[in-house]
């Protein structure tokens, strides 16, 4: 129970008079190297005559031949995907700037920022010393960021 091979399915090779291998398929075995759908039946092969001789050369140019048409389709498939791809980046890059990059404010509490900076680069082996510009750093920041969310929820 199938286990039997159908004669559809079938190839020969031969040697001609100067010792030329020729391959004869027959049935389906010419449509698959073709790309072609299997015949469901056994006769009709749409062109293809029944035990239709090939040479090695020719059976290695319809091989190549397939070869390079999945080649080409691979390339194409990854190209359309790449392009799909680049076109959903450029999409979801437009989208995360309309949301955040035009949400800008002026530097708060320069000053403070600058004495901190500087209180760190005296003593960068002692950072601890810089604490009182820090917290007066942050209660600055913190004090503005308040009166932006005040102003924000007024208007």
């Amino acid at each position: 129970m199938g286990g039997s091979q159908s004669s559809a399915n079938t190839r020969t090779v031969e040697v001609d008079e100067s010792g030329n291998p020729i391959v004869f398929l027959t049935g389906n075995v010419h449509r698959r190297l073709q790309g072609l759908p299997e015949s469901q039946e056994k006769d009709v092969q749409q062109g293809v005559p029944e035990g239709m001789a090939l040479s090695r050369e020719q059976v290695e140019a319809m091989r190549r031949q397939i070869e390079n048409e999945y080649r080409q389709r691979i390339i194409d498939t990854h190209s359309e995907n790449h392009k799909i791809k680049a076109e959903e980046f450029a999409r979801a890059v437009e989208e995360v700037e309309a949301k955040f990059i035009k949400q800008t404010g002026s530097p708060v509490c320069q000053d403070l920022q600058q004495e901190v900076y500087n209180c760190y680069q005296e003593h960068y082996k002692e950072s601890l010393r810089c604490s009182t510009q820090v917290k007066a750093f942050t209660q600055a920041v913190e004090r503005e960021r308040r009166n932006a969310f005040i102003s924000s929820k007024q208007s």
